[in-house]
């Protein structure tokens, strides 16, 4: 079994301690606190000498209270006034909800949630009741473009919502489709308000590393009348942000063994030699290339080939070097994101009488960003012999720690690289959700949903264009000092002439790349919902309803580029369409280059227009037979029967609910595949699914206001929708198939949570819970071997090339028997995942004077899983079980989170800080391919700041400052090496502003 940990992965000593002391001062401020409201029950001052302050605290009480009488287990955030959330992002946010950690988009802002354990994928988001997703672009490292379930919360502005709740237990009348939490976003609406409202602001956030100010403005008007046909109300409101982030840090793309791509060149005297003559690409015995001399150290090229791995048992005769790992493209990386974010609501409501009442809610959102990506790298380490690579490059020195990573290396022949990126996509978001409700009579009740959500992600123009410098002597990397490590490129980098830009060369020197895309990927929900409710006593209401869903997923996809063809125009050099990056590396460490010639994507376009897609620039065209087309269409029908309770249990007072929900599905998947004829064809696939899914919670409240809550239910968590595209591909030479697997069934589990609320004071409460999920089924990668003809593909596509399947010549490289490797997505054996959580909330109205204007959050979350990953499968052809499995948690799980939050807040003066952990989670289970168990985000604390001042009682000011401790961002690889994937700031920011409420 291999840990799903690491050295860094946990909370050191000092932090312990810091988290007992707190627990203590919490424990006797909670018997401080339930003595003094005992006391002053006898002594409460008449109401009017009473001070009720509103805004933070206030939103804490009222969230608190409706987590009170909640039956199943739901943590509520609440906004603090007229639009007004407690963060500038919704994610940021929720990261004070028990079990919930956030996922840094570019430029640190949060993008996505991970709740108890379970990542974003398996959380559904609705929004006014309907259910809503909404997708990103994203840097390469941070898994660049969203086409899946998971919902980016960057898209809105947090201003836009009054109300936020999480759902960690399942119920009948709820809609299914969530693993992990159902998260329930509401827009304010006019009723929510006593009367006519309205309110303005604007701040200017100011980043550190950007060192730019930039808007933020919200707008709200409500009102509501009353009329000759009822009470009516309409609310608008209006958000605006931009915002400049940078981001500036390291990467090594991935972590690769010195064996791959062939392997580096051989120093003279080595015994075996590579690579071999080749009088074209001027490869002999003295030369790895024309002018790129065998120059390697002979002893210590020995010691890198002398260390082999054999992958987890996996290779029987390893390669010389396999157990040397080095970083694939070695680069120091500045990115530059500017958004935009609008977001509009609208709300009418009439109430004709008091039974009756209709809400038509909207909402539209805009996100654009525009990132530029500039890149100083190593590119030789990722590069094979046709491009004339990694076997050019000579190991001058390499030195490796006592863990296996390669802590130094110096080089010659290594091939530099700068590289240019933009990309440019928007999200538009829209939605319109029609309710109504209608007490028939006293006892029955109706109420009517019917919505849509339109989710559109367009990324017209995403170009890479990059410039080359073949064959620099004396590269060196180290890794010594932790962190970033010190890249030395052996050249002037800020020099652009040393950089070139055109043909490949006779001999397969590469001068130069660009690449395009363009991407499309829409989402569309549609719900219809008509649910009864009816008292059949005073003690037991029972709840039926019936809901129909249709879910339509799209993507599209096409690219462009490859080795240009031409060069530059005449009397044009690089000199003239490239920038300089200056100033980079503060904070990172010494060795970092302050500065590189980066081209400049405006400049380059003008010269040499690569996104023109036009015959007059070749490669430049899309590539219309390499295009992706693909779409995923569910239809949901639900019905569900539950009753609502309330009863008495040897003198316990019960109340909750019971049912069942029936769930039908019906998916329809289409990929355009290519024939054997290499035409375009769409391939469509159908597949159904029923399941029953009971739901049961239970509250008991005991004395001294102390709840005591169970539930359990069956849930399910529908596969990715890319996952269930019927796509089919096939690798000749390297003898593989490809293919989707559109009939996946859902991941499905039993759940179980238990949990204890002691509400020991007047807005005080404690609360510690365990909960347990049986993960029935999971869905992961496999590869298995089997015979071509055991795939169902056609045998054309074999013979597409004119080879032969029946003993003619030649014989093409497969045969319908040839054992091939086939990937899918499977459902596999899933495994239990466990926790517990703790959470409390204090305010310190026990304490003397301005010290009672004092409170505190503080919630704590462990979590284990232990999910079986097969790493290799069986073949059912041989008599050995050669079937490998391996046991870690969960994709991007956690095990420990906590936040903290202290805060103070009187009639005019509001502050709080928070500090947010989480400990390092997996982001990939490798299954030990080339010698790596996982990769994965080392631990991370981020603070924040957050402070006003109501100066009238109209105009407040505001003050925040995100992410003070500057907590870079760290992804690692292989649990034992712990080798740097990613090491990247973004910086502080702080946001001054204005609110003012008429």
């Amino acid at each position: 079994m291999v840990q799903a940990t690491h050295r860094g992965a946990h909370i050191p000593n000092t932090r312990l301690r810091h988290m007992a002391l707190g627990a203590i001062a919490l424990v006797a401020a909670t018997q401080a606190q339930a003595q003094a409201q005992t006391q002053r029950a006898s002594t409460e001052v008449a109401a009017e000498n009473t001070v009720v302050v509103s805004g933070f605290r206030e939103s804490l009480n009222n969230a608190l209270n409706i987590k009170k009488n909640s039956d199943g287990i739901i943590d509520i955030i609440k906004a603090e006034d007229v639009s007004k959330f407690p963060d500038a992002n919704l994610a940021e946010s929720m990261q004070r909800v028990p079990g919930v950690s956030v996922a840094q988009g570019d430029g640190g802002e949060g993008k996505q949630i991970t709740v108890r354990g379970l990542n974003a994928g398996f959380t559904r988001v609705r929004i006014n009741g309907i259910e809503g997703t909404s997708a990103t672009g994203a840097s390469d490292i941070n898994g660049s473009t969203n086409r899946g379930r998971a919902f980016d919360f960057s898209v809105f502005s947090a201003e836009l919502f009054n109300s936020l709740a999480v759902r960690k237990t399942s119920e009948a009348g709820i809609e299914e489709g969530s693993l992990g939490a159902t998260v329930d976003l509401r827009t304010a609406r006019p009723f929510d308000f006593k009367g006519e409202t309205a309110s303005i602001g604007a701040q200017g956030l100011y980043n550190t590393v950007s060192e730019k100010t930039q808007p933020r403005l919200t707008a709200l008007y409500s009102n509501r009348w009353d009329t000759g046909i009822g009470k009516v109300g309409a609310l608008v409101s209006l958000a605006y942000a931009k915002r400049s982030a940078i981001e500036e840090g390291y990467e090594a793309v991935d972590i690769v063994a010195a064996s791959v791509n062939g392997g580096f060149c051989s120093p003279i005297g080595a015994a075996t030699q590579y690579p071999l003559n080749n009088p074209a690409k001027g490869i002999d015995a003295r030369n790895c290339g024309f002018g790129v001399p065998r120059s390697g150290d002979l002893a210590v090229y020995n010691s890198v080939i002398g260390r082999k791995d054999d992958f987890g048992g996996t290779v029987a005769s390893p390669l010389g070097g396999s157990g040397a790992f080095h970083p694939r493209i070695p680069r120091y990386r500045r990115s530059q994101t500017e958004y935009e974010r609008a977001g509009i609501t609208g709300t009418l409501q009439w109430r004709p009488d008091r039974a009756t009442e209709l809400n038509l809610d909207l909402m539209g959102g805009r996100y654009s960003n525009k990132r530029y990506d500039n890149y100083i790298q190593a590119i030789s380490f990722g590069r094979d012999m046709v491009e004339n690579g990694k076997g050019q490059t000579s190991i001058v020195d390499a030195r490796f720690n006592e863990n296996g990573s390669w802590t130094y290396g110096k080089f010659n022949g290594v091939d530099i690289r700068s590289e240019g990126l933009v990309d440019e996509y928007t999200t538009l978001f829209k939605q319109g959700v029609l309710s109504a409700r209608r007490d028939i009579t006293d006892r029955l009740a109706v109420d009517v949903m019917l919505g849509v959500s339109d989710s559109r992600l367009n990324n017209p123009h995403r170009a890479t264009v990059q410039i080359d410098a073949p064959n620099v002597n004396g590269f060196t990397w180290d890794f010594s000092k932790g962190g970033v490590p010190a890249l030395d490129f052996g050249m002037d980098v800020s020099n652009p002439n040393n950089f070139s830009f055109g043909p490949q060369g006779a001999d397969g020197t590469v001068h130069g790349n660009f690449v395009g895309r363009y991407l499309r990927t829409s989402n569309r929900l549609k719900t219809n919902a008509v649910n009864l409710s009816y008292e059949l006593t005073d003690k037991f209401t029972i709840r039926t309803g019936l809901s129909a869903r249709r879910n339509s997923w799209f993507n599209y996809e096409v690219p462009s580029g490859g080795i240009p063809i031409k060069g530059l125009p005449a009397g044009v050099s690089l000199a003239d369409l490239t920038r300089q990056i200056s100033g980079f590396g503060s904070g990172l460490g010494s060795g970092v280059p302050t500065s590189w010639a980066a081209v400049d994507m405006d400049k380059f376009q003008s010269v040499y227009n690569t996104e023109c897609h036009c015959a007059d620039v070749p490669l430049s065209e899309y590539v219309l037979a390499n295009q992706v087309k693909r779409q995923v269409d569910e239809k949901i029908d639900a019905l569900y029967l539950s009753g609502d309770f309330k009863l008495k249990a040897w003198s316990v007072p019960l109340r909750g609910n019971v049912g069942v929900r029936a769930a039908d599905t019906t998916t329809t998947a289409m990929q355009l595949i290519r024939d054997p004829a290499g035409q375009l064809v769409p391939r469509v696939v159908e597949h159904s699914y029923r399941d029953w899914l009971p739901a049961f919670n239970v509250t008991a409240t005991l004395p001294k206001d102390l709840l005591v809550r169970f539930s359990a239910g069956k849930t399910l968590s529908r596969a990715e929708y890319v996952d269930l595209s019927p796509s089919a591909s096939i690798n000749l030479t390297g003898q593989s198939v490809s293919v989707g697997n559109p009939t996946l069934d859902p991941i499905r589990a039993n759940t179980y949570d238990l949990q204890a609320e002691w509400y020991y004071a007047k807005n005080a409460m404690i609360s510690v819970g365990a909960f347990h999920k049986n993960i029935k089924t999971f869905i992961q990668r496999t590869n298995e071997l089997m015979s071509y003809a055991e795939t169902g593909l056609s045998n054309a596509y074999l013979t597409g090339t004119g080879c032969s399947i029946t003993g003619g010549t030649p014989a093409c490289q497969i045969q319908p028997d040839t054992q091939v490797s086939v990937s899918r997505m499977v459902n596999t054996k899933g495994g239990p995942l466990d926790g517990i959580e703790v959470n409390w909330q204090v305010p310190f109205t026990f304490l003397p004077g301005a010290w009672s204007n004092f409170g505190a959050l503080a919630n704590y979350t462990h979590v284990e899983s232990k999910i079986t990953y097969i790493t290799r499968v069986d073949n059912p052809r041989t008599p050995a079980n050669e079937q490998l499995t391996e046991e870690a948690n969960f994709i991007g799980l956690s095990p420990d989170a906590y936040n903290l939050t202290v805060y103070y807040e009187d009639k005019k003066f509001s502050a709080r800080v928070s500090a947010t952990h989480r400990s390092s989670f997996i982001r990939d289970v490798l299954r030990n391919a080339n010698g790596s168990d996982h990769s994965f985000a080392v631990p991370s604390t981020r603070v924040g700041l957050s402070m006003s001042y109501n100066v009238t009682p109209q105009l407040r000011v505001s003050f925040e400052a995100q992410n003070l401790t500057d907590e870079p961002l760290r992804y690692g690889k292989d649990t034992e090496r712990d080798d740097t994937l990613l090491y990247g700031k973004s910086g502080r920011s702080y946001v001054l502003g204005a609110n003012y409420k008429f």
